[in-house]
């Protein structure tokens, strides 16, 4: 269109004469021709047609891009009466050689299917059209070492399902590319058609016939010129005396006359026709947004998979069902209204809980877009916050952190937000009450700025000021917006999703950790009179053929079956999907249902996801919940267990309230476990079966058996974190332990959750309905704070999911996307400074025996060189890219997205030291690393080290256990640090308040700590103040010392991590990528080292902001 527009432009302004609405389809497409492609599944939108067009005249076979399955569909109807082949790209080579062998030597279009970004080199010759004549004269083509001859009638297509795929120069010169990936405006055209032969299909036929009659009138009119031509081109003498010719013109006049008033008259009636149709252009628009907030899901799992065809089905469905009302405007009204619900309690029934309000917000949003009522630049700050790290000076408020006045000062960049810095500085009061509220997703922010801001726009200020109440702040918008049901997921219904199945749909259980749907299947089969008529089969290896008996046997004599656990047998899917393809529903019982189960598996064939029935039923969420499913799916006489069934009544209650807490310290991320650990309802049948035998065997309950068994072996041979077994053991001992036994023992400080004295299992769940339904962190061992972390955690985490569907779009406010693009790179560019000379670095500072830090800087300097060429020669390429100078490879691209998303490009995080932040921070904070080490080189080494700036911490930490033992010349393994916090302060990468260094070991600050905070005054760890989620350490002087002998008590043995993920892994060198070492930092008797095991506490050298 931009071509067709650019041309006519030029035209014009030359004045040369041209049809003013010219386009492709006007003037290469007969009307007829393409009302037959649209017959034969060719989508009606105009989009479509020109590919359809640009298919029938192109020289190259066409290559389609083809992710919804249109362009094959088209393909294999049209072609039906020439005897298409189809094939597949993961067919047998030999299959696919005679397939084309064939085809060329008789002239049957061939299909080639689901082509990769690499096409088999067999087909070179076909797409390169090397046809030659051999001595006969008879067209032949060499295929590999056969040479055929060639049909002139030989056709071949080929399709790709992958939605954005690269293709190499040397392949694009070969095929005609074609992108049949549905557009926006191409669906809405494709809806509109649908809805309005749904709603006026008298509209739909009358559009019909004037199609037909217009072809009509114009075949006559050229049939009687091309005969007038004939006549006057053969005739001879003078053309008044030959009658005929006379004759033929007075007919040609009447008939073209006849032929012009019906024109006209279509002309009317199109107009109105179309008219008509315009008024129903909301319903299509509302449409086509609801299908793209679905079709990129499957980029946050890949069994969210959703056909076009599907969803066209759904809004049909949803078309008929929306309420009748005589007044269009109501009528349309109730059918937009219908099929935005249709569709989110359709896909909310197919995915994960965690995801459904993240699609309901996405819904929301995209509807809001629609109308114009988001800001693209809003929209993205909520999304990956600013890029700005510093800026207007804090104000003197210890409650407002670091972290939330960098966002609002990034928050004030945007012309709506303008001044909201200087406001928060100059009101502190008034914005300290928003930030202290228990609901300030509820309260109204301070003027001018409640009133200046709109609903969506205050979440922003939000995000800056407390990311912890997001979630709910968002449920607030989406039911503002869209109405209370669209935050209340409709209830698991599997009578509904049966409904909505057919013989050719299967019915497909998307499982997860605990979930076992076959139980509620079979009292589903029971309850339809299906039971004697279900036949199921867990998957595996050598399972395959008895698979396929059971489907063959299921289709002719109407049964259900039930194939579990799909994922195991990756091999055998192929052989599933071409099952679920064949399944004809003429030759099929219509009582036949396939059931899958399946965990999520990117392997899983995408046809069959995309037109099956799929289900999601997850265990129960909660403390509560867990524990309430646990007590009733037990036997009652499980309770009466064991010669002493009074003891063993609360030794198990305390067992099963311990599986159900380190379930549930998953949610709080790293505070609760460094690696989330799947535990399964087996650990804990073998927990209590052993703690039976135990309590039935012993006159006294072993207790530490019982704990040792529990922690190191059933559930303990799932944890592979030293860590997280010390905190595995410490949780337990307060729920296994001999206290158990007295009435009212509290296993949480309130006082909530306690040991009671129930005789039976009903008495046990009784206790348990009266307990809160969100337990608090107090019974997880866990501070108030991490309530806070939790949330902040789930807001982050369904941001970065909202981002990743985000389209490579323009931003939106002025500036293009590739405008934002080259400002970032250049920015950086100009920022980061040239690698180290590493000559002038090992001249000033050799390798010597006396002095391993000279080696320690030497190697700082080599990694960070590596790191910083990748950086300087990617972010140079990428401009380069953007200006056309250089390929824009698909790394390049992927580089392009991060820097846009405020994210750390993974060509850079794969030579970096770990970290978290994002881009905004990540550049200030290599700046700074890279001075530390800058300084270091010019004025010598430090008096105290920023052990934050290291790339390779563990280099340093060894360098001064080497000086001190080559100081004294004593065995190295024989020495350890001794650790004692000092008074000294520093801010960010410099401590100037150390002014010499110890005699022996080594000054070091830059650390922080999460889960407690440290007491400059008592000099001992304190738990968190309210809302401060991590606190600095003093400068900790680390000094070696032989044979040490850490105390036994007054200490916390505290790991150090580089990140607040926590989790690594061991390096080639024998080190975890995250783990620094262990800090032993002073705590009081009354809060020993258990009680912060249990809270999570550990050191960090680097934040996430």
């Amino acid at each position: 269109s931009s071509i067709i527009g650019e041309w006519l432009g030029e035209m014009k302004s030359r004045g040369l004469p041209f049809t003013p609405d010219c386009t492709l389809s006007k003037i290469l497409a007969d009307p007829v021709t393409v009302r037959q492609w649209n017959i034969d599944g060719l989508p009606a939108d105009a989009f479509s047609i020109e590919n359809g067009i640009i298919m029938s005249v192109t020289k190259r076979w066409p290559l389609m891009i083809d992710p919804q399955g249109q362009a094959n569909k088209f393909i294999k109807l049209s072609k039906a009466g020439a005897q298409l082949k189809t094939i597949k790209a993961s067919d047998a080579t030999k299959k696919i050689q005679q397939t084309l062998e064939m085809g060329i030597r008789v002239g049957q279009p061939v299909l080639l299917e689901n082509v990769l970004e690499t096409l088999d080199p067999f087909l070179e010759p076909v797409l390169a059209n090397q046809t030659y004549k051999d001595a006969s004269g008879t067209l032949v083509i060499k295929l590999g070492e056969t040479v055929i001859p060639f049909h002139q009638d030989f056709n071949l297509q080929l399709t790709t399902v992958i939605p954005n795929p690269h293709y190499a120069p040397e392949v694009s010169v070969k095929v005609t590319l074609l992108n049949f990936a549905i557009t926006l405006s191409g669906l809405e055209d494709q809806l509109l058609v649908q809805t309005v032969e749904t709603e006026r299909p008298d509209l739909a036929e009358k559009k019909n016939q004037l199609v037909v009659q217009n072809a009509e009138n114009q075949r006559k009119l050229a049939e009687l010129q091309d005969e007038i031509l004939y006549l006057l081109s053969n005739s001879e003498g003078n053309i008044l005396d030959d009658t005929n010719l006379i004759d033929t013109l007075a007919v040609s006049k009447t008939t073209s006359e006849t032929i012009l008033v019906a024109v006209a008259e279509a002309e009317i009636a199109e107009k109105e026709i179309d008219e008509t149709r315009a008024k129903y252009v909301p319903v299509a628009e509302r449409g086509a947004i609801l299908f793209f907030c679905i079709s990129d899901l499957s980029l946050v799992d890949a069994m969210y998979q959703y056909s076009l065809s599907w969803f066209k089905a759904l809004f049909l469905m949803a078309t008929n069902a929306a309420e009748k009302s005589d007044d269009l405007d109501q009528r349309i009204a109730n059918i937009i209204n219908q099929s935005t619900y249709a569709t989110y309690s359709n896909v909310c029934r197919s995915i994960f809980e965690v995801h459904k309000l993240m699609f309901s917000f996405t819904l929301c949003i995209k509807i809001q877009m629609g109308t114009g009522s988001v800001d693209l630049n809003q929209w993205r700050f909520l999304l990956a916050g600013g890029q700005l790290a510093s800026g207007m000076a804090k104000p003197d408020a210890s409650w407002l952190g670091e972290s939330a006045w960098v966002e609002i000062i990034n928050l004030a960049t945007l012309p709506e937000y303008a001044g909201l810095d200087e406001h928060v500085a100059s009101n502190v009061a008034a914005w300290r009450r928003l930030y202290d509220s228990p609901t300030p997703h509820e309260d109204q922010l301070p003027e001018p700025w409640h009133s200046k801001l709109n609903s969506f726009e205050r979440l922003l200020v939000l995000r800056a000021l407390r990311p912890d109440k997001c979630i709910p702040a968002v449920q607030s918008f989406v039911e503002e917006k869209l109405g209370r049901r669209f935050i209340e997921p409709p209830a698991f219904d599997l009578n509904a999703a049966f409904q909505d199945s057919t013989v050719q749909m299967p019915l497909i259980f998307v499982l997860s950790t605990g979930s076992d749907p076959v139980k509620g299947l079979l009292s589903y089969a029971e309850t339809a009179g299906m039971s004697d008529k279900l036949d199921y089969i867990s998957l595996g290896q050598g399972q395959g053929p008895k698979a396929e008996k059971l489907i063959k046997t299921g289709k002719e004599q109407g049964r259900w079956i039930l194939l579990m656990n799909c994922h195991l047998f990756i091999s055998w899917l192929t052989t599933l999907e071409k099952e679920v393809e064949d399944i004809d529903p003429q030759k099929t019982d219509p009582n036949f249902r396939l059931w899958l189960t399946s965990m999520p598996s990117p392997k899983f064939p995408v046809s069959v996801l995309q037109n099956g029935v799929k289900m999601t039923n997850e265990p129960p969420k909660g403390l509560r919940a867990n524990m309430m499913a646990t007590v009733q799916a037990m036997s009652s006489e499980r309770f009466d267990a064991t010669n002493k069934p009074n003891i063993w009544r609360k030794v198990m209650f305390g067992l099963l309230l311990f599986n159900s807490v380190i379930l549930e310290r998953r949610k709080f991320g790293p505070l609760g476990w460094n690696i989330t650990y799947q535990f399964t309802e087996g650990d804990t049948d073998a927990t209590l079966r052993q703690a039976e035998l135990l309590v039935n065997d012993y006159e006294e309950v072993p207790y530490k058996v019982i704990a040792a068994l529990t922690s190191e072996v059933n559930y303990g041979g799932r944890v592979t974190d030293n860590w997280d077994r010390r905190t595995m053991a410490n949780v337990l001992t307060g729920f296994a332990n001999p206290g158990v036994l007295d009435g009212g023992y509290s296993f949480s400080p309130s006082g909530t959750y306690r040991s009671i004295d129930a005789e039976d299992q009903d008495g046990y769940m009784e206790y348990l309905t009266g307990l809160p339904v969100n337990a608090g962190p107090e019974v997880f061992g866990l501070h108030d704070n991490a309530d806070i972390t939790c949330a902040q955690n789930d807001t982050y985490a369904m941001f970065r999911t909202i981002l990743s569907l985000q389209p490579r779009a323009s931003s939106g406010g002025g500036k293009s996307r590739e405008e934002v693009l080259a400002d970032t790179a250049k920015d950086i560019l100009d920022k980061v400074p040239e690698p180290f000379n590493l000559e002038a670095v090992s001249d000033r500072y050799p390798t010597m025996y006396e002095e391993s830090m000279n080696t320690v800087v030497q190697q700082e300097c080599i990694r960070y060189n590596k790191m910083l060429r990748v950086v300087l020669k990617s972010l140079k390429d990428v401009i380069k890219a953007l200006k056309g100078e250089v390929v824009m490879t698909a790394e390049l691209e992927a580089m392009g997205t991060s820097l846009f998303n405020n994210e750390v490009p993974q060509m850079w995080s794969k030579v970096a030291y770990p970290s978290l932040k994002p881009l905004g921070t990540w550049v200030p904070d290599l700046l700074s690393r890279l001075n530390f080490i800058q300084r270091w080189i010019d004025h010598g080494k430090p008096q105290a080290f920023w052990i934050s700036g290291f790339y390779f911490p563990q280099a340093f930490i060894t360098g001064t256990l080497q000086n001190h033992a080559r100081k004294h010349e004593i065995a190295i393994d024989t020495v350890s640090f001794a650790y004692k916090m000092q008074m000294h302060t520093f801010e960010g990468d410099a401590c100037p308040s150390v002014s010499t260094p110890p005699e022996d070991g080594a000054y070091i600050y830059g650390l922080f700590i999460e889960g407690a905070s440290w007491d400059a005054d008592v000099q001992l760890l304190q738990e968190s103040e309210a809302k401060v989620l991590f606190t600095q350490l003093p400068v900790v002087h680390m000094l070696p010392e032989q044979h040490r002998k850490p105390p036994s008590e007054g200490v916390y043995a505290c790991p150090i991590y580089k990140t607040l993920a926590r989790f690594g892994t061991l390096s080639t060198t024998g080190h975890s990528t995250n783990f620094v070492m262990v800090l032993d930092i002073p705590c009081s008797l009354d809060q020993p080292q258990p009680h912060w095991v249990k809270r999570g506490v550990a050191g960090l050298l680097s934040l996430n902001f």
